[in-house]
């Protein structure tokens, strides 16, 4: 049996640069813990350690503070491991919610979370992984909103990785969004092994990981002045620029045959908002590209009517 990749949650948004006083993640650093005996939990963060643990005889913890960090004193340890009865292969899993596994039907059930009222643009930090098997890692964000009683996310960013990253180094996952709303709720999480066939032996650390906003331009960064916003409800990209200086700036929409099926005329911008319809478009995925400068942003988008 085997527990598998969670595909969680989806985030938050906003207008695009409104930048307010930022959220902090709880435990950002993992130098706070707390111990319950035979294992130990980042305070602010939950793990399945207390379920796996709880199995006779067999119990093991995935989650771990370790004292290879990159900064301070510790770091999250997260190690995918093998018990053998009942027969499964667990992953290291933290998540900044409330998180309980049932061990019988191997599901995980989440909620929760931290309160978060403002638009982060990336989920940054630091990380190494030591895979086996060609594993992958996942390090992401959830972005929530709760409107008469229903939950909805709204906004997701994930970083994932198979290479193996020996070195203490800095990851950053962009955040894309669903809607234009302010979020309520957010869940950061890293997992070990994000496939189906996990590996034992997979250990992926956790280090310094942050909220970061829109307030400078980054000539490194393809993404950097450019924020897209998902409108659902009315079947519209809208596209948010702020550069330094005026670039030449192109957009297309491409389906998955390469055919480009919308696009906005090139034009000169600098800032500014400018909507590109999706009405009519069948259902399927789609690559936005934008061009700006010498630079070129592409995201996927997945249209359900």
């Amino acid at each position: 049996m085997k527990i598998r990749k969670i595909v969680i949650l989806v985030l938050c948004l906003a207008p695009a640069w409104a930048i307010f006083a930022q959220t902090p993640i709880p435990n950002s650093g993992f130098e706070s813990w707390t111990s319950y005996g035979s294992y130990s939990n980042p305070d602010g963060w939950d793990s399945p350690n207390a379920e796996l643990m709880a199995i006779p005889f067999f119990g093991v913890a995935v989650v771990s503070k370790s004292t290879d960090k990159h900064g301070g004193l510790f770091s999250a340890k997260l190690e995918s491991k093998h018990i053998t009865l009942p027969p499964l292969d667990a992953p290291g899993f933290i998540i900044t919610a409330n998180l309980t596994l049932d061990i019988a039907s191997m599901s995980y059930t989440i909620s929760g979370g931290v309160p978060i009222t403002d638009q982060p643009s990336h989920l940054t930090g630091f990380y190494k992984f030591l895979p086996k098997g060609g594993d992958s890692c996942i390090i992401g964000i959830g972005l929530f909103k709760t409107t008469a009683g229903v939950r909805d996310s709204i906004a997701h960013g994930e970083f994932t990785t198979k290479d193996t990253v020996s070195d203490w180094t800095p990851f950053s996952a962009w955040i894309d969004y669903d809607t234009v709303v302010n979020p309520d709720t957010m869940q950061v999480y890293a997992i070990s092994s994000a496939q189906e066939v996990m590996n034992a032996g997979t250990v992926l650390y956790v280090d310094d990981v942050a909220l970061d906003y829109i307030t400078g331009y980054d000539e490194k960064d393809p993404a950097s002045g450019i924020r897209v916003f998902h409108d659902l409800e009315t079947s519209r990209l809208l596209l948010f620029f702020d550069f330094p200086v005026a670039e030449p700036v192109s957009v297309h929409l491409f389906n998955m045959t390469g055919k480009q099926v919308c696009n906005l005329a090139p034009e000169s911008l600098q800032t500014g908002k400018r909507v590109l319809y999706l009405t009519g478009l069948p259902r399927g995925i789609y690559i936005l590209e934008i061009l700006h400068g010498n630079k070129k942003f592409t995201r996927k988008y997945f249209l359900s009517n």
